[in-house]
């Protein structure tokens, strides 16, 4: 403050909260973490990566408010494995997220259409994974990093196939990443 050499301000500060705040589920009972990520609303559920106690691992859960229940979804990796669901997100009326089913395919785009799930394409040919990730909708089209065993690349899919765009600046590999709609483009890192 010009012209004074100290000046007392006061401030207050007050926290309002909605309510309390508190464990909605116990998936993995007891000691053991669950560990849950990713979440993403869809079909008025909650759903994310969990790791359950009932050793089918990391696999894709949901969380009712109505009922107050948390339950699996499916078991993408049949078994102990994992199939690690990332990266959710809802697009055409189905949930999609990258995960690896143990099928053959690698991690790749799966898609839960709200009673099954199933891998949709094999990005990255053969056991190799693409990793899809940082999902965005734009233009009715779903967008996506991807490797499609020639480097991370920007991806579309647009309800039936899914289809590299061209390299940017050239650039063979360009890593996109936090992938947003805003106002009339696509917005991101690479």
């Amino acid at each position: 403050i010009v012209g004074s050499a100290s000046k007392t301000f006061q401030m207050e500060v007050s926290l309002t909260t909605a309510g309390p705040v508190e464990r909605v589920a116990d998936i993995n009972a007891g000691v053991g973490d669950s560990s849950p990520s990713y979440l993403w609303v869809f079909n008025n559920a909650l759903y994310f990566r969990a790791d359950g106690n009932d050793t089918t691992g990391a696999e894709l859960w949901k969380y009712d408010l109505a009922s107050n229940k948390a339950s699996r979804v499916s078991d993408v990796n049949l078994g102990t494995g994992s199939s690690e669901p990332a990266f959710l997100k809802d697009y055409n009326g189905a949930l999609y997220f990258r995960a690896n089913g143990n099928d053959g395919g690698g991690t790749e785009l799966w898609r839960f259409n709200g009673s099954a799930t199933g891998r949709l394409t094999d990005i990255n040919p053969g056991t190799g994974d693409s990793n899809p990730a940082h999902m965005a909708v734009f233009n009715n089209n779903l967008y996506f990093s991807a490797n499609g065993n020639d480097g991370v690349k920007l991806w579309k899919y647009d309800g039936t196939s899914a289809t590299r765009l061209p390299a940017i600046n050239g650039i063979s590999v360009s890593n996109p990443a936090f992938l947003t709609e805003y106002k009339t483009a696509i917005y991101f890192q690479a």
